[in-house]
């Protein structure tokens, strides 16, 4: 019988190391689907739940591009037929990302259910809030470009669950919230982003086999989509390794608010061409829809809105619009004055929702305005120092005298 036992194991071990020999080189699109298990019973990680029906904010990205609700409901169908591997590698890894995640933070999670929105196309490889993922491509205009899948596509999930993860300190809630004003998480392809990468690669190197991990970093689709990756190799990558012993939020709390990498990785403002008579002497408040938009835009003579001022408490600053960003285009359409503007936005943003094309840094990126609920809204602007009326007036007295000059 030892010797049957005996003779068993050998050819056991003989056929793992077989199948070990038959392991391909290159895994950039294999996924380990036994290293973790599917249940996510942690109680200090979110119950992510992805949803496909994404009606509205496929609308308001792409307003050209879907002639009617058919169309859309066309590329709903297609998310639905093609989310299954997705899905399937959340189970088997989702558990793994999120604990190993938030180890590494130190930032606990506030929110407790987090809807992920798949999406056929987006303009970006993600969108942090809300969060949306596409799974068929980058489409800007009349050009597509192919979402990465396998290993890459993994990877920037994991980057947009790190940015997730890191603005849970801009929840009163949050522990860290006392972080939330610290320069380096100002919304920037340099700051915060590269914050959310340095978060992203050290969860990753958990996740990932370094092989792959390293032909997936290496690809001018990462660099590309990562304007700030040189920013984290030479400043973070090596310079702030996390471990659950020494977190993100122990290097945040320890780097001043002037530091030298704080100035390194300030914004580029751009500064707009002297004349002698301005477009617009003034900037013009969008107020219109009670006080919610809460941001100043002035025309500069090459055709864009600057903002020039954003209220904490609007719209425009939850989206993650920022002073200096030119605002192109809404809903995919050119606007032509700052009536033009307001009226643009007003008219979908109880519905639809607004998508704004702004140029920051030289860098198109899109903000996402989304109605928000009335007992929200009104709790905000009840701590607004300036009254409702006295902003109404002040605006349309600017819209007046901007029409008169025109």
């Amino acid at each position: 019988m030892k010797q049957l036992f005996l003779m068993m194991a050998i050819i056991f071990a003989g056929s793992v190391l077989f199948a070990q020999d038959q392991v391909t080189e290159d895994t950039t699109n294999q996924f380990d689907m036994t290293q973790f298990g599917a249940d996510n019973i942690y109680p200090d990680v979110p119950k992510v739940e992805f949803t496909i029906d994404n009606l509205n904010l496929m609308r308001a990205f792409y307003p050209l591009y879907y002639e009617n609700e058919q169309e859309i409901r066309r590329d709903i169908r297609f998310v639905n037929r093609n989310d299954s591997v997705f899905n399937a590698v959340w189970d088997s890894l989702g558990y793994a990302i999120l604990t190993t995640m938030t180890s590494l933070s130190g930032i606990e999670w506030v929110e407790q259910d987090l809807k992920i929105h798949l999406m056929k196309y987006l303009p970006c490889d993600r969108v942090y809030d809300p969060a949306l993922f596409p799974l068929e491509g980058i489409k800007t205009s009349n050009y597509v470009e192919a979402a990465p899948n396998g290993l890459h596509q993994l990877m920037n999930l994991i980057m947009l669950l790190s940015g997730r993860n890191i603005q849970q300190v801009s929840d009163p809630k949050s522990i860290q919230h006392y972080l939330w004003d610290h320069p380096l998480l100002q919304q920037s392809a340099y700051r915060f982003d590269v914050i959310a990468t340095n978060l992203a690669m050290a969860t990753a190197i958990h996740i990932i086999q370094p092989d792959s991990l390293e032909l997936i970093i290496s690809s001018e689709n990462w660099r590309r989509h990562n304007p700030g990756w040189i920013t984290y190799e030479n400043h973070f990558r090596y310079n702030w390794p996390l471990t659950s012993e020494t977190p993100l939020v122990t290097y945040l709390a320890n780097e001043p608010y002037n530091s030298a990498l704080v100035n390194l990785t300030r914004p580029q403002s751009f500064v707009r061409p002297k004349s002698d008579k301005p477009v617009e002497a003034e900037p013009t408040i969008l107020s219109a829809g009670g006080g919610r938009l809460g941001f100043s835009v002035i025309k500069t003579r090459l055709g864009l809105f600057e903002v020039v001022d954003v209220d904490t408490l609007g719209l425009g600053y939850s989206a993650g619009l920022q002073i200096g960003d030119l605002i192109k285009r809404v809903n995919g359409e050119v606007v032509r004055s700052t009536r033009d503007l307001m009226g643009k936005i007003i008219a979908k943003l109880d519905s639809d929702g607004v998508y704004l094309i702004v140029l920051r840094e030289k860098i198109e990126v899109g903000i996402l305005l989304l109605p928000v609920a009335v007992e929200e809204t009104e709790s905000k602007t009840a701590e607004n120092s300036l009254k409702i009326d006295d902003i109404d007036k002040s605006a349309e007295a600017e819209n007046k005298r901007l029409f008169d000059n025109q």
